[in-house]
């Protein structure tokens, strides 16, 4: 079983459902909180994964919208479009947003702390979903897996 760090958790079964449009992810890091030690000098991974499938108001999922996810920082709260992005991924197609799916397991950059926030912004484009919900966290790897967490845990 992998540790999980609460602190370390962007999205619990965040709902990214919408119009076309972005949202910041609930939670972010704030490099200058207490007691923040981030890896201690250990390769440290952002994974993110589809908990309940991202699909257009019809329930379809035949490609018609799209969901990418950027990691930002900034040097004050909240995380927003004006924030610098500092990696963004492709856009996943609904076909690949199903439920389960992993849509990102990446080392993070060095210099990923340049900025005293950090978080993640994800963009649905070209459709309005209905339904849809991501978990994203930090970690050690990307051998661990969510499922050792449950949504409403007390960590």
């Amino acid at each position: 079983m992998a540790l999980f760090d609460a602190m370390f958790e962007f999205s619990d079964a965040q709902d990214v459902s919408m119009a076309a449009g972005s949202v910041a992810s609930t939670n972010i890091l704030d490099f200058q909180a207490a007691d923040l030690e981030m890896g201690a000098g250990e390769q440290l991974w952002l994974n993110v994964r589809v908990e309940e499938s991202i699909a257009k108001v019809d329930g379809a999922t035949d490609g018609g919208a799209t969901f990418k996810v950027e990691l930002r920082n900034d040097s004050v709260a909240p995380i927003d479009g004006s924030s610098i992005i500092v990696w963004a991924s492709r856009a996943f197609s609904e076909a690949e947003c199903v439920d389960g799916a992993w849509l990102v397991r990446m080392a993070l950059p060095v210099d990923v702390d340049s900025d005293r926030i950090l978080g993640l912004y994800y963009t649905v484009g070209a459709q309005t979903t209905a339904v849809g919900t991501v978990n994203a966290w930090i970690d050690h790897g990307p051998q661990s897996s969510y499922d050792t967490q449950v949504n409403a845990s007390n960590i």
